[in-house]
């Protein structure tokens, strides 16, 4: 969601050093993982050293592994999908495989296969739970204080007629943040739920970074680094590639 430019304080685009990959579009276009993947290749095709800030696990895959990406799906099967898998137990995945095999790419292969594309060194910053909470309630309560006028924006936005790509609307802070702008939630409340919502998230990506790990194992240089503590995570977030 840092690829955003109009939500630098939600989605925590503050650096001490330049990056790639953040604050390059607008909330009114869609980012996809393959936009992700040829963006990447643009960077990273002159430079020997780069930092892109590539964002969750898919996207990271997509850029590091030779794997071949799902096609955009359109409107019409993506809500054909949604009513075919409606009451699974995981709706939302469910959804996804079967807007694959609509759109006759059901049997592309594993998003965990395929050969390195880069010589490829990884320096993984694992937080303890602890850590983890304490960083991931500050940043609620920044986003919280701090993003509102950002979820202003985007609802004068919506207001004068622009479409502003669902992904960004159900993105974690600007939903919870629209829904406090709209009556349905109290400031403290839509902060619990940015928190909640976050949680839930890291546990997801760390649970994907292990597995990338062990996948690579033996083909690229992994260097696993289990921390205790939190100011590590900024310092990671910060300075990295300085």
């Amino acid at each position: 969601m840092q690829v955003y430019r109009e939500l630098p304080v939600i989605t925590n685009q503050a650096r001490r050093r330049p990056a790639e990959l953040v604050g390059i579009v607008s909330v009114t276009e869609e980012w996809t993982v393959a936009r992700h993947r040829a963006r990447a290749e643009e960077i990273t095709a002159p430079e020997t050293t780069f930092v892109l800030d590539a964002g969750t696990g898919m996207y990271l895959n997509a850029i590091l592994l030779d794997l071949p990406l799902a096609p955009k799906v359109s409107p019409r099967l993506r809500q054909q999908a949604q009513e075919a898998t409606e009451g699974e137990p995981n709706p939302r995945k469910a959804a996804r495989a079967k807007e694959l095999e609509l759109a006759g790419a059901g049997d592309r292969g594993s998003i965990w296969e395929g050969d390195l594309r880069y010589d490829t060194a990884i320096v993984y910053l694992r937080p303890e739970t602890h850590a983890l909470d304490a960083a991931i309630e500050e940043r609620s309560t920044t986003i919280t204080l701090n993003g509102l006028q950002e979820a202003e924006r985007l609802k004068a936005m919506v207001a004068a007629g622009e479409r502003i790509s669902p992904q960004v609307m159900e993105s974690v802070g600007v939903r919870e943040l629209y829904w406090h702008l709209s009556g349905a939630l109290s400031l403290q409340e839509a902060q619990d739920l940015i928190s909640t919502r976050t949680r839930r998230l890291a546990r997801r990506q760390m649970r994907w970074f292990d597995k990338l790990a062990r996948t690579l194992e033996g083909r690229a240089r992994i260097s696993v680094l289990n921390s205790p503590n939190q100011d590590d995570l900024h310092r990671m977030h910060d300075i990295i590639g300085v």
